[in-house]
């Protein structure tokens, strides 16, 4: 029993997942700022905020009508703490978390946040460590860094992935979307803001 709750998808996994397909581009911040405020008014698949003061955000998602899911890097963002009280504190304000560390994504997964554990992808016994985390964490989700990256790791690592991975990281044209996608991604995080706005206009150009 405990091995099926496991397995099973979160309803936000599944509600990215099927937004992914139509735009499979997440806009990546570094602080809740005007252009935070604007991508809370658009439609986009999630937000990705990687730095700035946490109450700030949390103000500004409390005030969106509507607002895409937003997840924080709680290994960046200032103003909280990455333990239990922390974690819980974001539970209902936002919507998931993004970290590189083990512990975090476990105790996160004790609340109703989206969980994705980042994976730097420096070099190879990098990538063998980070697998190994991710077996133990079980994530909803991983992100690979850099995204460009991602198509030969993915080749290698293909059992081990979640049907939620992300690549970012040195993304900066529809080409290198095209090709993390067509490699079997999700999608990507990019901080570029043109390939936020082609997408928005033309989702089915990638």
């Amino acid at each position: 029993m405990k091995q099926a709750e496991r397995t099973e998808p979160k309803p936000l996994v599944r509600r990215l997942l099927l937004a992914l397909a139509e735009n499979p581009v997440i806009p990546a911040v570094r602080a809740p700022d005007e252009t935070l405020e604007e991508l809370l008014a658009g439609d986009h698949p999630a937000i990705f905020v990687l730095g700035g003061d946490v109450f700030k955000i949390v103000e500004l998602c409390r005030r969106a009508r509507r607002r895409p899911p937003v997840c924080i890097n709680v290994d960046m963002v200032g103003g909280i703490a990455s333990d239990a009280s922390g974690l819980g504190f974001l539970s209902g304000r936002v919507d998931g978390i993004i970290s590189t560390h083990r512990h975090v994504i476990e105790i996160a997964k004790q609340t109703e946040l989206l969980t994705i554990q980042r994976l730097f992808a420096i070099d190879s016994s990098a990538v063998r460590r980070g697998m190994k985390l991710i077996r133990q964490a079980d994530p909803d989700g991983v992100e690979i860094l850099p995204g460009i990256v991602y198509p030969e790791i993915a080749a290698e690592y293909a059992s081990i992935l979640k049907p939620l991975t992300l690549a970012g990281g040195l993304v900066k044209d529809p080409q290198t979307v095209r090709a993390i996608v067509g490699a079997g991604a999700a999608g990507v995080s990019t901080s570029t803001a043109t390939l936020w706005r082609s997408l928005d206009a033309e989702p089915a150009s990638l």
